[in-house]
C-alpha cells in the first residue's frame, strides 16, 4: 500500500472514519467441495488410486498456475498455511478439503497410455496448472490439470506423474482439481466479521459514518441514569440532527459492521500495485465503531465492474478494507454494504423525540387553547411519589396516563422548512418541563402548520412534524382528566 494511501487512512484528521482504517486485502472463496465432496454414486467405475494417505501425511503442495506460484504447508501443529498469504484470515476448511484430495488422488478411468499428443489435452508442461505433493514418508505425487473433457459429466483431463508412471492421460472428477488452476486467494475467509451474536450481543458504544465527505452521521450509546432504568431506545444521533436512534430500526446501521462477508478477495499484501492504486482516492464511505473501548474500521472505495458477454461493465459491488485484517483488499456485494450507504436520519431516527423521565421531573405545564394545567412531583424515593395539579394532591395512576400521552406525541418526519415559517403558525399546544436536579427547562411546542400537519418544536427550533389528529386527542384526554373520564393513547 502506498504511503499516500495508508498516511490518509491513519491520520487522525480529515476524514475521521478512515482513521480506524488499519486495513485489509484479502480473498477466498469457501471450501464447499463441488457436489458437496460426494462422488457421483452407482455407476462409478472402479477408483485408480494414486495415493490412499491421510492428510496429516501431507507436508507441502506446490501449486503453478497462470496465476503464479505458491505453497500450502502443513505446521507441526497440524495447521495448514499458504505463506503468501501472511497476515490474512484464511478458510482452513478449504485448505483441509484440498489437502484431502492430493492426500487420496483417485482418477475415474484412463483415456490414453502412452499419450504422444498432450497438447489436446491441454496437458503441455508450460501451460497446464501443475500441484506437487510431498508426504511425510517421502511419497510425491505430481498433476498437471488440462481442459475439461467434452463430456456431459463435469470431468477433467490429468496427468499424473509418479515413479514408474506412464505418460497416462486421465479423466477426473473436476472438483478434485479446479482448485489448483485458481489464484491463492481462493483460500482468504471471505467472512470478514463475525455475526452479533457470535460476538456476545455487544453494546456498541459509538457508531460514525462519513459518506464521501458529503454527509456524517454520528450515533452514541444512551447513558442509563441508573440500573432500574428502562430503556426503549440504546442510541442516539448527535449528527448530523440530534434524535434518538429507533431500537429496531436502527440496529441495522449501529449492528451493521457484524457479520460482514465479503463476495470475493481482489488482493493481499502490504503495498497495493497499480491496479488498484486509486480505488480509494474517492471513497464512497468510511463507517467506525467503538466497542469496549477499540475501534474498528470499514471503508468502502470505488466500484467494481465486471463485463457481460456483450464486453460490456456491468456495476457489480466496492472495493472495501477493514482494519481486523489489514492486508486484504475485498470486493463486497451492493446488498451486503446497502445499510451503510442508503441510510438517512428518518429512516433510523425514534417516533417518541421526548424522554423526560416522570421521576426526574418536578413540574409539567400543559398548555393549550382551551387548558393550562399545572402539574408538579415531589417524593424522595420513587416509592413516595406523589403528584399535584395547582398544589392539590392527585391520583397518582391517572396522571401517569396522562403523561404516558404527553411524551407519547410521534416524531414522523424531520421539519425541513425554513425558521422563519414559525412565525405565522399559531400555537396548538406547549409542554414545559422542569426538572428536580436544576437542569434546564426543557419547552416543547406544537405548531398548527395546515395541511391537517403540525410542526414540533424543541426549545424554540423547529424540529419534526407530526399529525395534528395528536392535538386533538391532546384537547380530549385533558377534558377527560378534568372529569374523571377515560385517557385514550390513540389518536
Amino acid at each position: 500500500m502506498s504511503k499516500k494511501v495508508k498516511t490518509l487512512i491513519f491520520s487522525s484528521t480529515g476524514l475521521a472514519l478512515l482513521a480506524a482504517l488499519a486495513v485489509i486485502l484479502m480473498l477466498t472463496q469457501r471450501g464447499d467441495d463441488k457436489n458437496g465432496g460426494e462422488i457421483p454414486p452407482e455407476s462409478e467405475p472402479e477408483r485408480i488410486y494414486f495415493t490412499q494417505l491421510m492428510p496429516e501425511d501431507l507436508v507441502s503442495i506446490s501449486v503453478k498456475n497462470e496465476h503464479g506460484e505458491y505453497t500450502i504447508e502443513r505446521s507441526p501443529d497440524g495447521v495448514y498455511n499458504v505463506p503468501v498469504l501472511l497476515g490474512a484470515l484464511l478458510n482452513h476448511s478449504k485448505l483441509h478439503t484440498c489437502a484431502r484430495y492430493m492426500s487420496e488422488f483417485w482418477a475415474r478411468e484412463p483415456i490414453e497410455e502412452n499419450a504422444e499428443n498432450l497438447e489436446q489435452y491441454g496437458l503441455l508442461e508450460n501451460t497446464a496448472a501443475r500441484g506437487l505433493a510431498a508426504f511425510t514418508g517421502g511419497e510425491v505425487l505430481e498433476i498437471y490439470v488440462g481442459d475439461k473433457t467434452p463430456t456431459p459429466e463435469d470431468m477433467t483431463y490429468v496427468r499424473v506423474i509418479r515413479a514408474g508412471s506412464k505418460d497416462t492421460v486421465y479423466a477426473v472428477w473436476s472438483y478434485l482439481v479446479d482448485w489448483l488452476k485458481e489464484s491463492p486467494l481462493q483460500y482468504v475467509s471471505l467472512d470478514v466479521t463475525m455475526s452479533y451474536t457470535d460476538a456476545g450481543w455487544p453494546r456498541i458504544e459509538r457508531f460514525t459514518v462519513d459518506r464521501a465527505g458529503r454527509e456524517q452521521y454520528i450515533i452514541e450509546l444512551i447513558p442509563r441514569l441508573d440500573e432500574e432504568e428502562i430503556v426503549i431506545n440504546s442510541h442516539r444521533l448527535l449528527a448530523p440532527v440530534a434524535v434518538e436512534v429507533d431500537h429496531h430500526k436502527g440496529n441495522r446501521v449501529t449492528q451493521g459492521l457484524f457479520g460482514l462477508t465479503a463476495q470475493e478477495v481482489a488482493f493481499v499484501g502490504t503495498e497495493l500495485p497499480e491496479e488498484f492504486a486509486h480505488v480509494f482516492d474517492e471513497p464512497e464511505a468510511a463507517a467506525v465503531m467503538t466497542l469496549n473501548g477499540r475501534d474498528s474500521a470499514l471503508i468502502i472505495g470505488s466500484r467494481y465492474f465486471t463485463q457481460n458477454e456483450d464486453g460490456e461493465n456491468v456495476f457489480a459491488g466496492y472495493y472495501g478494507m477493514h482494519s481486523d485484517h489489514p492486508d486484504v483488499l475485498f470486493i463486497f456485494s451492493p446488498d451486503m454494504l446497502n445499510w451503510l450507504l442508503t441510510f438517512d436520519v428518518e429512516s433510523i431516527m425514534a417516533s417518541m423525540f421526548q424522554r423526560p423521565l416522570i421521576y426526574t421531573v418536578s413540574e409539567l405545564i400543559i398548555e393549550t387553547p382551551a387548558h393550562t394545567l399545572s402539574f408538579t412531583f415531589t417524593g424522595e424515593s420513587r416509592s413516595d411519589e406523589k403528584y399535584f395539579l395547582d398544589g392539590a394532591q392527585i391520583d397518582t395512576n391517572r396522571l401517569k396516563d396522562l403523561y404516558i400521552f404527553a411524551i407519547s406525541a410521534s416524531a414522523e418526519a424531520l421539519f425541513k422548512g425554513e425558521p422563519g415559517e414559525a412565525e405565522n403558525m399559531p400555537l396548538l399546544a406547549r409542554y414545559t418541563y422542569r426538572y428536580r436536579d436544576g437542569s434546564p427547562e426543557t419547552v416543547i411546542e406544537f405548531l398548527d402548520a395546515g395541511s391537517l400537519r403540525s410542526v414540533i418544536a424543541v426549545d424554540g427550533e423547529l424540529r419534526f412534524t407530526t399529525r395534528i389528529g395528536y392535538l386533538t386527542r391532546l384537547e380530549q384526554n385533558l377534558d377527560a382528566f378534568l372529569n374523571n373520564g377515560t385517557i385514550i393513547n390513540s389518536w
